[in-house]
């Protein structure tokens, strides 16, 4: 295992409970030698005494909406060598930090990503993808080098930058107020020659909670900062303008789907179309953001105790003693062991897999369920044997 020191960075603006879960989640890491930094914005850093232990963590203040400044504010108040990102609706598995910093062993290494869960915890919202100039995904396989003109990119929350690299680069970029704020840096970092590793176990779940720029259905409220971002990414990158028309045809095609299931009505659509605009005509506008003067970081503040671990427990149950399990798994929590309580039915229900306010995982759904993508929709078990394999799937990340 490394011995880096590793700063932990959380961006929240307006997500206080959210907050509360992620930082809670934290607290189980295998990797103990880690701190936590806070970029909030006013209102929620006014309120951290009752979410967060505030004496074991770096807490700062963003008064503007810019994901990028938010985190270049984290890097200045970061004493890590490492700094690892995780957005406030995202759950890190016990074993995050632990992976996704291993292939920084490798003195060529400068970045690492993980893959992302979606809400149900089970389904794959982002795995291994390469950008290009145009500010456009591909997948690809792990380990895979980078086709010409593309760099390996990461996930915004889930990615670790050796920071005296972040440093040299500048930081992050910003113009990029929301969105292609990591991707830009993913390319820069591959132009420079450096290399960029993925780590598919290094999971976190990603909750895409409700924020200024979309509902807690997805539904967006607004398109401005991603047209801005986008056309700016293609003017810094010399991306292809035929590429702008293809973002625009994109968005127009959410936009529609939205309509088309009652979340927008055509006069957002309207709204949403001239914002995306005008967005995009001030992204093509924007001067690039002069030199950054670092501060030097306070102490290292550690996070965590350095005794490690125990081995992760599991209880089991069904509906009727949820309550009961929950409680052993609440208790389990506060005593410092890191639980997850599997409450199964007697039917063909789908799984999910959460994190509990009270500090511990939570796995739902049937005995005869799906639990996997490959899964079929109905497989018969024994509910001892059904819990057997649940418990084994998650050993891989826990």
């Amino acid at each position: 295992m490394t011995s880096n020191t590793v700063s932990v960075i959380i961006v929240s603006r307006h997500r206080p409970e959210e907050l509360r879960k992620c930082v809670r989640a934290l607290e189980f890491q295998t990797f103990r030698n880690f701190e936590v930094v806070i970029v909030a914005d006013p209102d929620t850093a006014a309120d951290l005494n009752n979410l967060v232990p505030v004496d074991r963590l770096k807490a700062v203040n963003c008064l503007e909406a810019n994901i990028s400044k938010a985190r270049n504010i984290g890097i200045s108040q970061s004493a890590g060598d490492i700094v690892a990102f995780i957005d406030d609706d995202a759950i890190a598995e016990p074993t995050w930090l632990e992976r996704l910093i291993s292939p920084l062993i490798d003195t060529r290494v400068a970045a690492t990503g993980g893959y992302v869960r979606g809400r149900n915890g089970i389904s794959l919202q982002w795995g291994a993808e390469e950008i290009d100039r145009d500010g456009v995904s591909h997948p690809i396989i792990v380990d895979a080098e980078a086709a010409p003109d593309r760099a390996i990119k990461t996930q915004g929350t889930n990615c670790a930058f050796r920071r005296n690299v972040l440093i040299e680069l500048g930081g992050f970029d910003e113009n990029f107020h929301f969105y292609l704020d990591e991707a830009d840096v993913n390319f820069r970092i591959g132009q420079s020659g450096r290399a960029t590793a993925i780590v598919p176990e290094a999971e976190v779940q990603h909750g895409f909670a409700r924020s200024s720029l979309r509902g807690a259905d997805r539904r967006p409220r607004s398109l401005f900062e991603i047209g801005a971002s986008q056309a700016y990414y293609v003017s810094k990158h010399a991306g292809s303008e035929a590429s702008l028309e293809s973002f625009k045809k994109k968005q127009w095609r959410r936009l529609e789907e939205a309509l088309v299931q009652g979340l927008l009505e055509p006069r957002d659509v309207r709204r949403l179309w001239s914002e995306l605009e005008a967005g995009m005509a001030t992204g093509q506008d924007r001067l690039p953001v002069p030199p950054k003067k670092w501060l030097e970081p306070s102490p290292f503040k550690r996070f965590v105790s350095e005794t490690a671990v125990g081995a992760h427990r599991y209880l089991s149950g069904r509906r009727m003693t949820q309550r009961h399990i929950f409680a052993l798994a609440a208790e389990l929590s506060r005593s410092g062991t890191a639980c997850t309580a599997i409450i199964l039915s007697s039917t063909g229900l789908f799984h999910r897999r959460w994190f509990h306010v009270d500090g511990f995982w939570v796995q739902s759904g049937g005995v005869f369920g799906k639990s996997s993508r490959s899964d079929s929709i109905w497989a018969w078990y024994t509910r001892e044997d059904r819990i057997r394999r649940e418990q084994e799937l998650l050993g891989q990340t826990r």
